[in-house]
């Protein structure tokens, strides 16, 4: 984290709901030297910032997303085992939907099954849900909207998505 020039990163903002308006988020890309040099495993991962802090575009995004709805594979070239692909996406429990890392949603587009996860840092708010069946997906990624949710999913990435299935897909 500390050695990523962060010129060459999108400022982010976030929405300061006293002021009403739309800050930059300072703590987006600062250095966390102090917080590494202190780093405990398994006690101090969430300096890191959600899921480990990844900072990814949504190029490359689109090509984790692909490997994952060809379980595993991108570009004819194995990546991760099948079986490690399916299980990082089979529910744990009936109950979330979470497998060991991505998320499975049956209510993101009435009436269609997908697969993938959200992310939300310092005003980024993103989705990367798939359908490895029909070989479909959509990546998200917003910067600077007035959060609300609806199902665990932000309103603005869940009317995104469906936008697009409904001009793309359907």
């Amino acid at each position: 984290m500390d050695s990523l020039d962060s010129k060459r990163f999108t400022t982010l903002y976030e929405y300061d709901a006293d002021n009403g308006q739309f800050v930059v988020a300072p703590d987006a890309y600062a250095p966390r030297r102090e917080q590494i040099s202190n780093y405990k495993m398994g006690h101090s991962t969430p300096i890191f910032s959600p899921t480990g802090g990844m900072k990814i575009s949504a190029v490359d995004l689109t090509k984790y997303m692909m490997m994952h709805m060809n379980y595993g594979k991108s570009n004819n070239v194995r990546i991760i085992e099948r079986k490690y692909s399916k299980l990082m996406q089979k529910a744990l429990s009936k109950g979330d939907g979470y497998g060991l890392a991505l998320m499975n949603y049956d209510d993101l587009i009435p009436g269609v099954h997908l697969t993938g996860h959200t992310g939300s840092a310092y005003g980024l708010y993103s989705a990367m849900f798939f359908d490895p069946k029909k070989k479909y997906g959509f990546v998200v990624i917003t910067n600077g909207c007035v959060y609300s949710e609806t199902g665990g999913v932000v309103d603005i990435l869940k009317e995104s998505i469906n936008i697009l299935n409904k001009n793309l897909i359907k």
